[in-house]
Order: structure tokens, then sequence, then C-alpha cells
């Protein structure tokens, strides 16, 4: 992971679902930062993440009017095999790609299906399945009412940090790191704006996993990723750095 972290456990508590971009380029700044943490991603994954910079290759984004205003100046396309530890990888590195932007003050937002696949400039080598796109830019100043409506309603859908810890106790007496780590998980994005990932600990000092109760479409797989890396920051944060198995049921081992 890169090593800079402290930024992005702070993105946790800015981080925000745009779905109102303005029309204003990316600083030359923010795309060499932007194209360095896609190339991490690429190498660590083993997956294709591909940063597309309107100013620079001309790409466009067509996101769909019914959701979106405005028309963001960059997005990243997220490409690779299709099966569930491919789907989390793309959560967690994508998760840590939309941190990466946030501290630079960029908005963006998780689109798994309301895009214009054809008219991306996306290339999706044979045996692979282009599965979703972040688009980044600034955010709009003054939302419209129809995308602030639409964020109201998602966020109305975010789940209690209770609700996400089964364990011997209630999440309040479970140690901090927990606490922390679930209560970053609850500030995460969601593919399919349901939380569906819950953490599990059988005994207190036992290992956490985390859990995913109902699988329906596959995009739970990408917030299991996305989930598991809030946890992972917040945890560290918190004096108990470590890393996630990958997989439904991946135990988070401490370091």
């Amino acid at each position: 992971m890169t090593t800079d972290v402290a930024g992005l456990v702070e993105a946790i508590d800015r981080r925000i679902s745009c779905r109102a971009f303005d029309s204003l380029n990316l600083s030359h700044h923010a795309v060499e930062v932007l194209h360095a943490e896609v190339q991490d991603a690429c190498d660590e994954s083993g997956l294709r993440f591909v940063l597309h910079v309107f100013e620079t290759d001309g790409s466009l984004l067509f996101l769909s009017p019914k959701m979106f205003a405005g028309r963001p100046p960059a997005y990243v396309s997220c490409v690779g095999p299709d099966d569930p530890i491919v789907r989390e990888k793309i959560g967690y590195y994508g998760e840590r790609i939309v941190l990466r932007a946030t501290e630079l003050g960029l908005g963006s937002c998780w689109v798994a299906g309301t895009f214009d696949r054809k008219q991306t400039t996306c290339e999706v080598p044979e045996g692979m399945k282009f599965h979703d796109v972040i688009p980044l830019g600034t955010p709009m100043a003054n939302m419209p009412f129809k995308q602030r409506s639409i964020r109201k309603a998602i966020r109305a859908k975010s789940k209690r940090p209770a609700k996400l810890y089964h364990g011997p106790t209630s999440l309040d007496a479970a140690p901090r790191w927990v606490r922390a780590g679930i209560d970053a998980v609850c500030k995460a994005p969601s593919a399919i704006n349901e939380q569906p990932v819950v953490f599990v600990q059988d005994a207190l000092g036992s290992p956490v996993h985390a859990a995913l109760p109902h699988v329906r479409h596959g995009l739970e797989h990408t917030d299991l990723g996305i989930a598991k890396l809030h946890f992972e920051l917040a945890a560290g944060a918190q004096g108990a750095p470590g890393w996630w198995e990958w997989g439904a049921d991946g135990i988070y081992v401490l370091d």
C-alpha cells in the first residue's frame, strides 16, 4: 500500500459521493498524483486501472443525466477478469484512488451501470470485463436539487455501526480499533447502496473477519473491498495496523 496513509484516513471523513461536476480541468499536480496512485493500484492488484483525462487524451464519460449533472473532466476505468476476488480488489484499490482524489479536493462516485460504456475509450482485453468507472472532478458549487435528493436518499440507507458488528459483546465494548474500523465503514460508499458487509468476531481477542451474508448480483464483492480498505485504514490509525485476507470471511491479520 502507498506509505502515506494519514491523508487517506482524513479523507474518509471528507469524502462524499459527487453527482454534479463542473467543467474545470484537473490541475497538473492532481493528474500526477492520481497517475501515481493508479499505477500503484495496477502494480499491487495485477488488474487494469486507467486514468482517462479529457484535457490530455480527449476522453469523455457520458453519465446518465437522470442521476448526474455536468460532465467530469476525468475518470478511472476498472477492468479485470469476472470473479468475486477481482471485484473485491477493484473495490479495495479503486477506493484508495477515491480517497486520494478526496485529498486533492476532488469529487468522485462509484458507477457500475449508469453510464454509456460504448462511448468510453476504455480498452478491454479478451477475457476481461469492464467492471466500473470512477468519475473525478470538481463538485459543482451549487448541486442541482435532483442530485441533492438522490444523495440524500442514498445516505438514508446507511446502516448504523452496531448493525455491522456481530461479536460476543456490543460494539460499544469492542476494542477501540474495531469500533474505529466499523465507524469508517459506515462512512464508505456502497456500490449497491446497502452496505452489505458485516464484521464478525467470535470472542474478544479473536480475529475479525468480514462476511457477506447475502450476495444477489455480485456488486456486493466490490462493497467488500471498499469496506475492508476503510476498516484497515481506521484500525491502523488506532494502533492496530494489519492487512486483510481476500474473500468473504477473510480475516484481518494484525501486524
